[in-house]
């Protein structure tokens, strides 16, 4: 069987994480997950039996009475990439696209004739593109992906503000916005539970959109959208979410802390806000083959934008996990002088 070792999602990273074997480092999902996790979704297992109420009035009234959202701008699917589908399929023409990032953003503006134009991912690069440019839409993925840059919110809000005044509409992709302060922004705002639970296998992603973009939404979704099980384990751990997070926040936090420490000695640069950190200083290339080969598995950012073979990108996980990683990554050097 052939493998693409270059691709994201569903690759070599996946399949090999699924047997066990390897110390998966280039998955950014949480290392902390909830310790009820497994018993939750063995209590749940029951509700696949059943078609899932289609309307999802108590699942709403949850993200509602979670996130303090209004009820007629919430939004969910199977995994937050629906949401951002949605968004691609809505809003056409000129996309701005802060690079480098995730790269279905890109894939999804093709698909529907869109034109791409792509900046760094930096304030005034982005504001200056929508001076200029005047797009119909706006997509900045924050914390980014797989830089780890952080937009604080005042700046987001001065970012959106100006956006909206020349027409353009904002998509914020908050898949990891867990991980550092979370707020809310007055956009198009995509988020998920598969990285701070730690469930990429149970797709749920929720959001809210402009009142009349979530009537659209509603309009067009297809039904039953969110199984059973993603709503039940949804349902349960939202209501908890912001105490969760809070402390993965402080365990990434040390941990990540850790990890750059360990790096700048190694002479990698390192970089993040996030549970992930994008580092340069050897060829990736090598760098990857030779974890492989000590069942370790990164993530090679060479098909990012702006960016190339230097570059990859860790996870932070635990302290032993961590050890390990570094361990193999001070061999490498060794071997590599």
């Amino acid at each position: 069987m052939r493998v693409r070792l270059a691709s994201v999602h569903g690759d070599i990273y996946e399949l090999f994480a699924k047997k066990g074997e390897y110390l998966d480092f280039a998955s950014n999902i949480n290392p902390f997950k909830p310790k009820d996790l497994n018993s939750k979704l063995l209590e749940f297992m029951d509700t696949i039996f059943y078609y899932p109420e289609n309307e999802y009035e108590s699942l709403r009234n949850t993200i509602s009475d979670s996130m303090k959202w209004d009820l007629n701008e919430i939004v969910f699917g199977n995994g937050s990439i629906e949401l951002i589908e949605f968004f691609f399929r809505v809003v056409r023409g000129k996309i701005v696209i802060a690079q480098p990032t995730f790269t279905e953003y890109e894939r999804f503006a093709r698909i529907y004739g869109s034109q791409i134009i792509n900046v760094k991912f930096d304030v005034n690069e982005i504001l200056d593109a929508v001076r200029r440019i005047k797009p119909d839409g706006l997509v900045i993925c924050n914390p980014n992906n797989p830089t780890g840059e952080f937009i604080r919110k005042g700046t987001f809000d001065e970012i959106v503000e100006f956006a909206q005044k020349k027409g353009t509409k904002v998509l914020v992709d908050q898949a990891f916005i867990d991980f550092v302060k979370p707020y809310d922004i007055d956009a198009f705002q995509v988020r998920s539970l598969t990285k701070i639970l730690g469930i990429p296998g149970l797709r749920f992603g929720y959001g809210r959109f402009p009142k009349e973009f979530a009537k659209k939404f509603e309009e067009v979704r297809l039904p039953w959208n969110v199984n059973n099980l993603a709503k039940a384990i949804a349902e349960y751990y939202l209501p908890k979410l912001r105490a969760f997070s809070r402390f993965v926040r402080r365990r990434i936090s040390k941990e990540r802390e850790y990890l750059l420490r360990r790096l700048k000695k190694l002479e990698i640069k390192a970089q993040g806000k996030a549970n992930f950190l994008l580092c340069c200083g050897v060829d990736s290339s090598e760098l990857f083959k030779f974890m492989l080969s000590r069942k370790i598995l990164i993530r090679r950012c060479n098909d990012f934008r702006y960016l190339n073979n230097n570059y990859f990108r860790i996870a932070v996980k635990d302290r032993k996990s961590n050890w390990i990683f570094l361990k193999n990554l001070e061999d490498f050097k060794d071997i590599s002088r």
